[in-house]
């Protein structure tokens, strides 16, 4: 009954239906793949809080250093050599512990990051080919592929005494950042020109325009014309003044007072 049901059943919805019971097995899959993944990040997890508790607190080490830098001052005639070594025997101590917690960590941490690869999606035949997120899917898919699996090498190189620097480790998916990068360029583009406006739109903020100026004050400040020219207003004054002395352009002098004054002037008036 089932099975004549089903072959009755013709048109967009069933064709929908069809198409879309192909991604229950793919959900089905990479859900239990998530919680192992979870389960493999609870352990991460907990490598981090023991490797935590395991290194030395950063203010134990202030103090060491603290009060060797107090002994070494005081230490003018070397009475206290033997407590300056006993200090950087302290701090030898530290330095080996908290190597031994990130050594420890590291493999820990490399163990709990083995990922089972998760599956990509079934491809859509009746979505568009020219699609750019069809295009770029796979490339997104097989970098991030390629990172993940470097991560627990990248991790046992860092937890053992090698030659080698760390960027070494990396450089064979190096292409797949590269990768990854270009992917997240249209993005960035879009996201930089949005703060250049929202940072022109700040600065306009900061810099308001200049009120309009009033038709009256601007006439008050104009000057005044002479002939062809415009010349400031402090000038007739000027003029004014100039004007008032006459045709008689001796100053007279002031008159004298005091003494030699008085008889300056009684000798003016005597008559000849």
């Amino acid at each position: 009954m089932t099975a004549k049901l089903a072959a009755q059943w013709e048109g967009p919805a069933p064709s929908a239906l069809r198409e879309a019971a192909r991604y229950v097995d793919w959900l089905d899959a990479n859900a239990a793949r998530s919680q192992e993944a979870a389960v493999q990040l609870g352990a991460a997890a907990g490598a981090h809080e023991a490797a935590f508790a395991a290194t030395v607190p950063p203010p134990a080490i202030a103090g060491n250093r603290a009060r060797r830098t107090a002994l070494v001052s005081a230490n003018w005639l070397g009475q206290h050599s033997a407590a300056i070594a006993d200090v950087d025997t302290d701090y030898d101590a530290m330095w080996a512990r908290n190597a031994g917690a990130m050594y420890a960590y590291a493999d820990a941490a490399a163990g709990a990051a083995t990922l089972a690869p998760f599956t990509p999606p079934p491809s859509d035949a009746g979505a568009r080919a020219d699609s750019w997120l069809l295009k770029a899917a796979p490339d997104v898919i097989s970098a991030g592929r390629r990172v993940m699996s470097a991560i627990p090498g990248a991790l046992e190189h860092l937890s053992s005494a090698s030659r080698t620097t760390f960027e070494a480790s990396l450089s064979s998916v190096t292409p797949s950042l590269s990768k990854l990068n270009s992917l997240t360029a249209p993005s960035d583009f879009a996201i930089g020109h949005l703060n250049s406006m929202n940072k022109a739109a700040a600065l306009r903020t900061l810099f308001p325009r200049p009120a309009a100026v009033d038709g009256v004050n601007a006439r008050v400040g104009r000057g005044v014309s002479l002939g062809a020219l415009s010349v400031p207003r402090s000038w007739t004054t000027a003029a004014s003044a100039a004007q008032g002395l006459g045709g008689d352009r001796r100053a007279k002098a002031p008159a004298w007072s005091g003494p030699v004054g008085a008889a300056v002037r009684a000798e003016s008036r005597r008559p000849s």
